[in-house]
């Protein structure tokens, strides 16, 4: 296995969430974004991200894990930066809070037919992230 590694940032405009070498990362977003992976040596690319999270393999084998909610990846030269509209550590996430958000949205999404339904469902999508990166920290 290659030694090779990314210099990886990830920044929000409140703070850097990550800043260090990574084996690889993937970016596991909902909807048209869809996921992808980065690897030592990849192409040049610029990449748009939706809410979800990421997944950082770190050289000692360990894994950091991180939601994003929305932004971008740009990665060249075995250097990417993610900047994020947001995004949370595992120990920033209030599991009841999740698990709360996550049931208004779906019964709002049920509800009238007046609601702003992309609103709801970036909401959901969001408690979804969030409840996903605490059950896997």
């Amino acid at each position: 296995m290659s030694d090779k590694v990314i210099n990886l940032k990830v920044i929000t405009p409140e703070r850097v969430l990550f800043e260090d070498e990574a084996k690889s990362f993937i970016v596991k977003t909902k909807g048209e974004v869809g996921e992808f992976a980065v690897l030592a040596d990849h192409m040049p690319m610029t990449a748009s991200i939706g809410i979800g999270y990421l997944v950082i393999n770190l050289p000692n084998g360990e894994e950091k894990r991180t939601t994003l909610f929305g932004g971008y990846c740009v990665v060249s030269n075995n250097n990417a930066v993610i900047i994020a509209e947001a995004g949370e550590r595992p120990e920033d996430i209030d599991f009841e809070r999740a698990e709360e958000a996550k049931r208004r949205a779906e019964e709002r999404l049920r509800g009238e037919a007046g609601i702003d339904r992309n609103r709801a469902e970036q909401a959901l999508y969001r408690s979804i992230a969030r409840l996903e990166l605490y059950k896997n920290k």
